[in-house]
């Protein structure tokens, strides 16, 4: 209860909040919404991460994959040995040749740059492609090593903390936490909070009809 020092005198806002609150002895209870029931809620427990964002390295761009030491100077034509899109896990690449690779497909194996597909050329009707059915690409650009390519545990790092407690959730923290494989989460139960109100000047809506209401 709050106790005002002097019937004249009005409490500032400030300590009231602080009296209220100073008369919460107990920590609220901790109870599991949805991830997505739990905008403007706070978050009970450090959230820990369980894998890593991404899972494993992936291609920035739509383009190609491609192993350096294969090429030899900007203009070069390449067949594409296989196509990667994302969600699948594409096989190692061949030695000469380049991956057909879209925004976050995997990084086939012994690639280590990415060429996005506004700097290569599509080549179809090359003699060189009798046994490749997805043809071949003029590169016509030098990448540099790791070019367009998102690493491992770039985003969030395995074991990493990506929320703590009394963190207030919004909508990016529970994208982060779903991103990490959370469908629920603990968070703090809402207090239950009731409204008094007193004075002889008051009463019940519907109580009294308005053109009977009294003076005062």
């Amino acid at each position: 209860m709050i106790v005002m020092k002097s019937a004249n005198l009005l409490m500032p806002l400030h300590s009231a909040l602080e009296q209220l609150l100073g008369a919460i002895k107990q920590p609220l209870a901790i109870e599991s919404v949805h991830t997505a029931m739990a905008d403007k809620r706070i978050l009970g427990e450090d959230l820990v991460s369980a894998l890593q964002v991404p899972p494993q390295d992936n291609s920035a761009m739509d383009g190609y994959a491609i192993r350096l030491a294969d090429l030899a100077a900007p203009g070069q034509v390449m067949p594409i040995s296989q196509r990667i899109a994302a969600g699948t896990n594409g096989q190692p690449l061949q030695l000469g040749t380049v991956a057909r690779i879209f925004t976050g497909a995997p990084i086939p194996a012994g690639a280590d740059a990415v060429i996005m597909q506004e700097d290569a050329t599509p080549c179809e009707n090359l003699p060189l492609l009798s046994s490749t059915p997805w043809g071949a690409a003029r590169i016509n650009t030098s990448p540099a090593p790791g070019q367009w390519i998102r690493r491992s545990g770039e985003d969030v790092l395995q074991g990493s903390t990506v929320l703590r407690t009394g963190q207030q959730l919004g909508p990016a923290h529970l994208g982060m936490a779903a991103s990490v494989g959370f469908d629920k989460l603990n968070v703090y139960k809402q207090p239950r909070v009731a409204l008094f109100s007193s004075g002889d000047e008051l009463v019940m809506p519907g109580a009294i009809a308005p053109q009977a209401m009294p003076a005062g």
